[in-house]
């Protein structure tokens, strides 16, 4: 045969496979959920395995026959994981199109069509989403391997494994992402140290004794609103987030570049968070600590804004230098850390410098006032990196911070063997479902009632996209309030000059004072957004559970949303040049003002701009962080009650018999016993 023959017999057999994939494809898909199904389903599972195996047996002709000719055969063009992922977004762009500024082509709608089709977007965007995470998490969205790592370790695995495969085998797969939520907490051992104090305190040192290497540049000034994350790595090295542009993995010998003062002056390379991982013994414990630099100076704004600023922890440590005294801000970052629901330490450091007389009364000073000041029973320690006097670290290490990190692990154990349970009977329920069966005394729920859950559960994903672009306005309104800022602070700095008694007041201190004060209103408005949407969210889940007729308790509260970004303005103060005019004065207080407001424009317009340009971008991704992690949190909650609500839908397998449902329902019912 020549070129023309073989090409044509591999056209033929191209054309011959793909007729038979469309036939297999219309015989296991006919009578699917698809609202455009063109087959009703008339074959057994009998005849589709059959068919299968017939195919099968062509195919393999059809190869065979290739071979002895020598007509080579195309490779695939990609991987069916790619290709289905780029479907997958094809289809979002599909969905895009819908959207009412599209639809608006085809002619007008009303406010009430526009909100029904904004609503439709949003779902049916959500649930593309769950899909295309699912696929992107690669070779990790096999939870049988990943529980098989862990079998030998946790009792609880055995149950998350039959979990999974029954969520599996009756396609069950709004239980997912409380599946994989639950396998990432087993997974994880990590226990948050984050560590505060202010400048000089020792804060770096510590950290590099307890690491066992200089992990942490000392004796620089380091970058205000940096935190660095310090966790164990097999290689040292560090990863820098920016505000803009992709994060960036650097050696250890760059850290200095991106975290001090004296290189990334003002944090002009506008860093985000630094993590370092290093091969540290006492991280492998799952240890991470949090170096939060720049903390104390912000706290003097007061404990209600200093809260919002905290980093979520398992515990927060208040560092305190030996040769100064404990003063409003300590107090301050304390209660804080108190009042964000984290467990606080206090530890002295530098004990080394106090004789053995006076650090037992310096423990005993700041006990005391701790008590009487901030009304706190909190355990203080003394620390040392100096000498012999080390030992009082690795002292205060091994005592205190070791059987804390026992009782948190078991405490973690005890809160997963619950939640593990509750999937559990959330799962049963499902299957109860499935078969139509009694749920005991309960009475069950009317179809209208569960119609109403599952349509709270669909509004959510309307509610979050909503919230979203809630905040691109509010950043994109932040980015552009220099002017207004400029206005607030010349009124407070003509109000000191006017009632002030001394004729010179501290001009850079009413400066900071009245930014902060502005920028803490501007980034209240960003939490209430996310806080009303978490209230709208629980709302949901609770409308779902009392409608779901489940036993279990009420849904698990959603996560708060905390570390908010910190802007420094120290760097602007420092630059201002501004005395009291004397003879303005007379003229009252509006001339002050515009006075004021005159010379802060001609010194500092230009850099507030970049100032507030900044802090829109930061408060707006701090905004899309915790709308993610609400959303996150919300699907791993709703997802427990999706299956259940949806009781007219029956397994999507078609070899899911009801004896095999029977038989899964039995296995969960008598799990422990039958162990």
């Amino acid at each position: 045969m020549n070129e023309n023959h073989q090409r044509h017999l591999l056209s033929t057999f191209q054309h011959v496979d793909n007729l038979l994939s469309e036939a297999e494809q219309i015989m296991a898909s006919a009578g699917s959920a698809s609202p455009f199904q063109e087959y009703s389903q008339d074959t057994t599972p009998i005849q589709r395995k059959v068919t299968h195996d017939y195919v099968v047996r062509v195919r393999e002709a059809m190869h065979r026959i290739l071979d002895e000719l020598n007509i080579p055969l195309r490779r695939p063009i990609s991987g069916a994981l790619w290709a289905a992922r780029c479907h997958l977004n094809f289809a979002g762009i599909g969905i895009a199109e819908i959207a009412p500024e599209h639809m608006r082509g085809y002619g007008q709608l009303s406010d009430e069509d526009a909100r029904a089709i904004d609503r439709i977007v949003a779902e049916l965007n959500a649930e593309l989403n769950r899909v295309s995470d699912y696929l992107a998490q690669g070779t990790t969205a096999d939870l049988q391997a990943r529980l098989l790592r862990l079998e030998q370790t946790r009792d609880e695995v055995k149950l998350l494994r039959e979990l999974d495969r029954i969520i599996a085998a009756h396609g069950l797969v709004e239980f997912r992402t409380a599946l994989v939520t639950l396998l990432d907490r087993l997974e994880t051992t990590s226990f948050e140290i984050g560590v505060f104090g202010r400048v000089s305190s020792g804060k770096s040192s510590l950290l590099n004794h307890l690491l066992e290497q200089g992990v942490l540049p000392v004796g620089v000034t380091p970058v205000t609103a940096v935190p660095t994350r310090i966790s164990f790595g097999r290689q040292p090295h560090a990863i820098i987030e920016f505000v803009e542009g992709k994060p960036q993995e650097v050696e250890m010998s760059r850290l200095v570049e991106f975290s001090t003062e004296q290189q990334n002056p003002a944090n002009a390379k506008h860093v985000t968070r630094i993590q370092v991982l290093v091969p540290a013994r006492r991280l492998r414990e799952g240890v991470t600590f949090v170096d939060t630099p720049g903390l104390g100076s912000l706290a003097t704004t007061g404990a209600e804004e200093t809260v919002a600023y905290l980093p979520k922890c398992d515990l927060g440590i208040v560092l305190l230098d030996a040769g100064s005294a404990l003063n409003h801000e300590d107090l301050v970052v304390v209660q804080s850390l108190c009042r964000a629901g984290a467990t606080a330490m206090v530890l002295i450091s530098k004990a080394d410098l106090l004789t053995p007389p006076d650090r037992q009364r310096m423990v005993d000073y700041v006990r005391q006032h701790l008590l009487s000041e901030a009304n706190l029973d909190l355990p203080v320690h003394l620390v040392s990196v100096v000498g012999a006097d080390a030992q009082l670290c690795e002292h205060w290490f091994e005592s205190e911070l070791n059987p804390m990190l026992e009782s948190h692990r078991e405490a973690t154990a005890a809160s997963l063997k619950r939640k593990i349970g509750l999937l559990r009977e959330a799962v049963m329920d499902a299957l109860r479902v499935r078969l139509d069966a009694p749920r005991g005394p309960q009475t069950a729920p009317k179809a209208g009632d569960l119609n109403q859950g599952a349509e709270a559960l669909r509004g959510a994903s309307a509610i979050l996209e909503s919230a979203e672009k809630e905040g691109r306005t509010l950043g994109y309104n932040t980015r552009a309030l220099a002017p207004s800022a400029l206005q607030a602070v010349a009124t407070d700095i003509a109000s000191a000059w006017l009632n002030g008694a001394n004729p010179a007041p501290d001009v850079t201190g009413i400066f900071s004072a009245s930014l902060k004060q502005f920028l803490a209103q501007v980034s209240a408005a960003f939490v209430q957004s996310v806080e009303e949407v978490r209230g709208r969210l629980a709302s949901s889940l609770e409308q779902a559970h009392a409608v779901s007729g489940s036993r279990r308790g009420p849904p698990e509260e959603l996560p708060k949303a905390a570390g908010l970004p910190i802007m420094d303005s120290s760097p602007l103060a420092a630059r201002l040049k501004l005395q009291k005019p004397p003879l303005l004065a007379l003229l009252g207080r509006g001339e002050l003002r515009r006075f004021a407001e005159s010379k802060l424009c001609g010194q500092l317009e230009d850099s507030l701009a970049e100032f507030f340009n900044l802090a829109g971008k930061r408060l707006e991704q701090w905004h899309n962080d915790a709308l993610a992690e609400l959303r996150d949190a919300f699907d791993a909650r709703a997802g427990v009650y999706r299956a259940v609500l949806a009781q007219g839908q029956r397994a999507t397998a078609e070899n899911v018999s009801e004896a095999d449902v029977t038989r899964d329902l039995f296995a969960l019912e008598n799990w422990g016993s039958s162990q």
